[in-house]
C-alpha cells in the first residue's frame, strides 16, 4: 500500500470574512421614529428638580417654624 492512498485528503475551509467589505443595505437606512428623543430626559430632570426643591423647602419650613416658636413644646 502506498502512502498516497493511506493519507486522507482534507479540503481547506473557506476563509472567513471577518470584516465585510460593504455594510448591509438595511444598515444604511435608519429611520428616525422618535421626533423628540431627549424629551423623556428633560421630563425626568424637571421632576427631579421639583422633588428636590420640595424636599429642601420642607426642611426650611420646618426649621423656620421651629425657630419662630410655633413648634415649641
Amino acid at each position: 500500500m502506498s502512502s498516497a492512498v493511506a493519507e486522507r485528503i482534507v479540503e481547506q475551509p473557506r476563509k472567513l470574512d471577518l470584516v465585510p467589505s460593504r455594510p448591509a443595505p438595511q444598515a444604511l437606512e435608519t429611520e428616525q421614529w422618535d421626533p423628540h428623543p431627549l424629551l423623556p430626559v428633560f421630563v425626568a430632570i424637571a421632576i427631579s428638580l421639583v422633588l428636590s426643591a420640595m424636599f429642601i423647602g420642607s426642611i426650611l419650613v420646618w426649621l423656620s417654624l421651629r425657630h419662630s416658636g410655633v413648634m415649641a413644646p
